[in-house]
């Protein structure tokens, strides 16, 4: 392995994204099929400049700002039983947050009721916060709510055909806000193919993992007509409108920028 390009691609990674890292997280987000030891790369990596530190420091400071925002949804998680797993993502969840940016949330139910779940958490959160709708203005939508990905506990694994450098960051990238039964270990566990992207990664989030602490969801077969009803009167409402969104009656993905061409080929 040629270390010295494997942490030169890491940092380009990041680049594209405008986020410098530090030596730390670069070991950590190495872009490597096989653990690195951190002695291993040393002598490749930087502390950041001044004005790098100045620069991410600000990001820190607007993603705890965030983070301390979106954690107000814990205190309501509870009144929906149905759902197993709240989650940031995107640029708060890798610290990476500018002042603009909205809030991007994961969701995880259990099976048979992400249809039945996902309108009154919609109407919840139109409600109570503000959350962001198609074609709303980008510059004005800060702290708004995107619950853009959505997942019942069938289908926890990213396809085979979304498997790549970019998911695989967007996967682990993910930070838990409301937990109920360790859903969060077993989304990790669900997505075992990351580590052959980011084993450095994979290998530090999932520590805590054990047969012991995952949960057997059980399955109530007393959603299925309704969750299959709700999906396809959903799905019909968001045909006309529907572009590259990935929807299935077990997941949603409304993600409409999927970077991982162009990161592929900048890596490349």
């Amino acid at each position: 392995m040629d270390l010295r390009r494997t942490v030169e691609k890491t940092k380009a990674y990041s680049g594209y994204f405008n986020f410098p890292l530090t030596p730390t997280e670069i070991h950590f987000w190495l872009i490597s099929s096989s653990i690195v030891p951190m002695s291993s790369i040393t002598k490749f990596v930087q502390n950041l400049e001044p004005k790098e530190t100045e620069f991410r420091k600000a990001l820190q400071n607007t993603t705890n700002n965030k983070v301390k925002f979106a954690q107000k949804l814990n205190k309501y998680a509870q009144f929906f039983p149905t759902i197993r797993l709240i989650a940031l993502t995107g640029s708060v969840s890798v610290n990476n947050s500018k002042p603009s940016d909205d809030i991007d949330l994961m969701i995880v139910t259990y099976p048979n009721t992400l249809w039945i779940t996902r309108p009154f958490f919609l109407i919840f959160l139109s409600l109570v916060f503000n959350r962001r709708h198609p074609g709303d203005n980008p510059a004005k939508v800060n702290n708004h709510f995107c619950p853009n990905l959505w997942l019942d506990t069938d289908s926890l694994s990213v396809p085979q055909s979304r498997r790549n450098i970019y998911t695989a960051h967007e996967v682990l990238q993910v930070k838990p806000i409301f937990d109920r039964g360790h859903a969060y270990l077993d989304f990790l566990h669900s997505n075992q193919w990351t580590k052959h992207f980011l084993a450095n990664a994979y290998s530090r989030l999932t520590q805590d993992i054990s047969k012991n602490t995952r949960q057997n969801t059980k399955k109530s077969l007393l959603f299925v007509p309704l969750n299959f009803l709700m999906f396809i009167l959903q799905y019909l409402f968001m045909l006309p409108k529907k572009t590259t969104e990935l929807v299935s009656l077990h997941s949603a993905f409304f993600h409409k920028n999927d970077l991982s061409g162009k990161l592929e080929r900048l890596l490349k």
